[in-house]
């Protein structure tokens, strides 16, 4: 027997050189079959474990690649070799805190190798330990300054840490070397060294690849930036190295998106999508650009491609709750706006006290209930109208709102108390989201709530405020051209105070800004109109309705005031954008939300001068008046 084994020693080492070979030359499979062949007859060899893990994992199977690895770390537990590859496997299985352990096993042996310094920064990133896979690919570059891809996984991770300019000259040192070749691999194969392990090849690869993924990394960060006619040069580099490249097609189509050139941006996703069907992100990301574009129809029908690819996805359903909503499909739209908690956006703000959630089944009686506020003001005057409803079932109603709302939302019918976000509440038996409660009372179009005033303003407030208003008997009318500039969709529904100064002309009324952010340069547009300026002065929204109260119109663009006054029963005169947020509904000059409230929509996206005209031809037919009853 030891004869047979001391004769087997050379003959397995000539089939290893043999494999190793065909490995080098990219014959992949001839070479995982010697490996399995020299298993088949030892199944304990170190070198055709390891190797054979190696080769599955270059082939993209790391799954099959990680029991072969690891039983090569059982035959040599300290194996730099067999540790570090270990390490790459599990990185690839987003298994990033063992790929760390393994790593760091390495690291006494391994620390002089730039591959190495490289693929534990991959796991640290991974990991989220952002700083600490940075200080990784500095010590890569510092063995090996050549090497593009750590150059580009720095700009990644840096851009994580929103260290942008530093992420940008990443990117540019990366974009630089990439006019050569690559001087290593650890992009795209397990990286081990010494005798048994697979060596870099002589010849390094082509560098379209990582000149393709860095261009496409630039692009995304400037146009996360909002720098999006920088970021358009990079999607078109990246697609003259690689035409057909999916991603670079659909990043060119979110940023021609985000541009306002959604004809366009159609055209690069439905090319992306030619070319990778099942592009999940392209399909959703298609949809959105076809709710810009007022096309509901075709939205859901991309949106259902999505979820037919993968049902559970956050942002498919969620927004296909907007395009059906905004169509008036209730129904179904109430039902699919909950995914908007498996959304990272919602995910974090969602509460997870130890009650229950109240889902409209569970009986009121004799119960305390937290009814809690989330996404903006707006949105909890809205939908506060389902307390009374709520308080009807027999339930004490504790609510928790904004804390500039606190005051307002006291008097809301149903309301036991009223508690400011973040502070503590008392005990409870159930919670619900203000915005889950139209599922929970199963709200279709013919059943809103609709019943106004639900919020009325405080007497005190409105004497405070009486002797600061215009009292010439004329029509007294509030004006709010913008939203929260940090709201997503602000552009498009925001006015530029140039343009809504077009109403401000119309003789014989009074206008007031009940808005609360004015720039110099816009308060200097005010003055010149003569408007009465009081917004800034608001010290929450009891203020806001106080004087709201006292006007005979509001003329609002979608923000918190517009949902103001309309609760209160006031009359108001929406300025709507083309595509717009789903409680508006597609079409209609009136709104099942607001009995009070007349909408002025855009006929063409971007297109503000129809509606405001429209709006400045009827206040100067009731101007001179004190009413508004017949706009």
């Amino acid at each position: 027997m030891a004869n047979q084994a001391t004769a087997q020693r050379p003959q397995t080492s000539g089939l290893i050189d043999q494999a190793l070979a065909l490995q080098r030359a990219g014959q992949l499979e001839a070479a995982d079959r010697i490996y399995s062949d020299i298993l088949a007859a030892d199944p304990h060899c170190f070198e055709a474990l390891l190797m054979c893990g190696v080769v599955k994992y270059q082939q993209g199977r790391p799954a099959d690649a990680l029991p072969l690895v690891s039983a090569a770390l059982h035959e040599q537990p300290g194996s730099a070799e067999a540790l570090v590859n270990h390490g790459v496997i599990l990185t690839a299985l987003d298994r990033y805190d063992e790929a760390l352990a393994s790593f760091d096993q390495a690291l006494p042996v391994r620390d002089g190798d730039a591959s190495f310094h490289y693929n534990r920064g991959n796991a640290l990133k991974g990991l989220k330990r952002y700083t600490e896979a940075v200080a990784s690919y500095d010590r890569a570059l510092a063995l090996a300054p050549d090497l593009i891809v750590a150059h580009h996984n720095r700009g990644v991770t840096l851009a994580a840490l929103d260290r942008n300019e530093e992420a940008l000259a990443s990117f540019d040192r990366a974009l630089a070397l990439a006019g050569g070749r690559l001087t290593a691999d650890a992009a795209s194969t397990a990286i081990a060294g010494g005798d048994a392990a697979l060596e870099r090849p002589d010849k390094a690869p082509p560098v379209d690849p990582i000149a393709v993924d860095t261009l496409n990394s630039r692009g995304r960060l400037l146009a996360r930036l909002k720098r999006y006619d920088e970021a358009l040069p990079n999607y078109d580099q990246a697609l003259a190295l690689r035409p057909d490249q999916a991603r670079a097609l659909s990043n060119r189509a979110d940023a021609l998106s985000a541009m306002g050139r959604l004809e366009e941006a159609v055209e690069n996703y439905e090319q992306a999508l030619r070319n990778a069907p099942d592009a999940v992100d392209a399909l959703i990301n298609r949809g959105n650009t076809f709710i810009k574009m007022g096309r509901m129809q075709d939205a859901l029908a991309s949106f259902a491609e999505a979820t037919k690819l993968n049902p559970q996805d956050p942002d498919a359903n969620f927004n296909e709750a907007l395009a059906r909503l905004c169509v008036g499909d209730f129904r179904e739209g109430w039902k699919k706006y909950e995914y908007r908690w498996t959304r990272k956006k919602f995910a974090v703000q969602r509460p997870t006290f130890p009650r229950p959630i109240w889902r409209g089944d569970a009986d009121l009686r004799g119960k305390t209930i937290f009814l809690h506020v989330e996404q903006g003001l707006g949105d909890a005057i809205q939908f506060v109208r389902y307390v009374p409803l709520v308080a009807a079932r027999g339930a004490k109603v504790l609510l928790g709102v904004h804390r500039p709302l606190i005051a307002l939302m006291a008097c809301v019918p149903g309301v036991s108390q009223v508690i400011a976000d973040g502070d503590t509440v008392a005990d409870f038996d159930l919670y619900c989201s203000l915005l889950s409660l139209p599922l929970a009372f199963g709200t279709e179009l013919a059943t809103i709530p609709a019943t106004v005033p639900y919020i009325r303003p405080d007497e005190a407030r409105m004497a405070q405020w009486h002797g600061r208003l215009p009292d010439q008997g004329r029509l007294r009318v509030g004006i709010c051209w913008a939203g929260s500039a940090g709201h997503l969709n602000d552009s498009r529904r925001s006015i530029p105070i140039e343009r809504f100064a077009a109403l401000l002309s119309v003789p014989g009324i009074d206008f007031v800004s009940v808005q609360k952010d004015v720039n110099p340069a816009q308060a200097a547009v005010l003055r010149e109109h003569g408007v009465r300026q009081l917004g800034q002065e608001f010290a929450d929204f009891a203020d806001t309705a106080a004087v709201v109260a006292m006007l005979d119109l509001i003329i609002s663009v979608d923000t918190s005031v517009a949902h103001l006054a309309g609760a209160m029963a006031k009359a108001t005169a929406l300025l709507v954008p083309f595509a717009p947020d789903f409680r508006w509904l597609l079409g209609r000059t009136d709104s099942p939300w607001y009995p009070t409230m007349r909408l002025y929509r855009q006929a063409a996206i971007g297109d503000w001068n129809g509606p405001l005209e429209r709006l400045r031809t009827e206040l100067a037919s009731v101007a001179g008046s004190r009413t508004a009853a017949s706009l």
